[in-house]
């Protein structure tokens, strides 16, 4: 037995939301199956790490991604197409030397000021403002659109934005599956893995010594000090070791009733994140920060948060 081995260091989890996490069990997990000496002592474990890192990459793809997605973004596109192709007619028809022209343009300009639609506003602003133009436009509008031979560009344009409307609604449609909490819950599981093999990593090194696991050790404590930095930079460095009553930073885990980090009982939180199309999409609440749910460790073993956002170094690995 060698008291003296090194240790795989402890992390603590609460101030990683669900990204860093995955990604951060991808790497140490590259790195565990490298190593034939890990592998021939916790297959199993690894094993059931990875599965749960699995599980979780696809509910995550599930969540973000779906079959509409592709489909929404080219009828986006094509409508902007439509789009602009009818108002840079119409302004260039305000330069005509054509006195019909000329007041086709002036009149048609009144209305596309007033919805002032922008292409790259949400797509549900994007897709009201459309309608109401296109409406307005052939109700109230047919002699200027005819003189400028636009009745079939608004006609396409009001065509589009309704197919647009059907693509975002199958898309919706294709996510109601997708289960509230259901990637926290993941994430929570990819910490229990990870805490069980690296608690048995430990006893391995303690009583077979280093020799065989040094290289691989060094390279995941470092991996482990990298993400305590991405803790501390989040606001782990404001929480009190061992007390309660604290508040969280803004923009890092919520907590209700206590330190984002404290003792006993942890708190579960999301934050809801939104797609990059256009900001128009919203995902599932629990996408962004959250506090893995579950008692956190207490007593001698439990390990106390410090300014690095990492645990002290408990036999348990702390509340990681």
């Amino acid at each position: 037995m060698d008291i003296n081995a090194k240790q795989l260091e402890a992390l603590d989890f609460n101030y990683l939301n669900q990204a860093e996490t995955f990604q951060y069990s991808t790497d140490q997990l590259a790195r565990a199956k490298s190593s034939t000496a890990i592998m021939d002592k916790l297959s199993v474990e690894v094993g059931d790490w990875e599965a749960a890192t699995q599980a979780f990459d696809a509910a995550y793809r599930k969540a973000t991604t779906t079959g509409q997605t592709k489909v929404v973004e080219t009828l986006d596109s094509e409508r902007d197409t439509i789009y602009a192709g009818f108002t840079g007619t119409v302004s260039n028809a305000l330069k005509s030397p054509i006195a019909t022209q000329q007041q086709a343009a002036q009149q048609l300009q009144e209305p596309i000021k007033r919805y002032a639609i922008s292409t790259s506003a949400e797509y549900q602003e994007q897709t009201m403002r459309t309608e109401q133009l296109c409406t307005d436009l052939l109700a109230n509008y047919a002699a200027p659109l005819a003189d400028l031979g636009l009745t079939a560009w608004v006609e396409a344009l009001q065509a589009k934005n309704c197919e647009f409307q059907e693509a975002m609604t199958q898309r919706t449609n294709e996510q109601a599956g997708y289960v509230k909490s259901e990637l926290t819950n993941l994430r929570q599981q990819i910490i229990v893995a990870y805490r069980i093999f690296a608690k048995l990593m430990n006893v391995v090194l303690i009583y077979e010594g280093d020799s065989a696991y040094s290289a691989v050790i060094d390279q995941m404590n470092a991996e482990v000090r990298h993400y305590k930095q991405i803790a501390a930079r989040k606001g782990a460095s404001s929480s009190t070791s061992g007390t309660s009553g604290g508040t969280a930073s803004a923009g890092t885990s919520p907590s209700t009733g206590g330190n984002a980090a404290s003792d006993g009982a942890n708190s579960t939180g999301d934050n809801g994140g939104q797609t990059g199309d256009n900001g128009g999409s919203s995902l599932p609440d629990d996408l962004g920060n959250d506090i893995p749910s579950g008692g956190s460790s207490s007593g001698a073993d439990s390990g106390s948060t410090g300014a690095n956002g990492g645990s002290g170094l408990p036999s348990d690995l702390g509340n990681g």
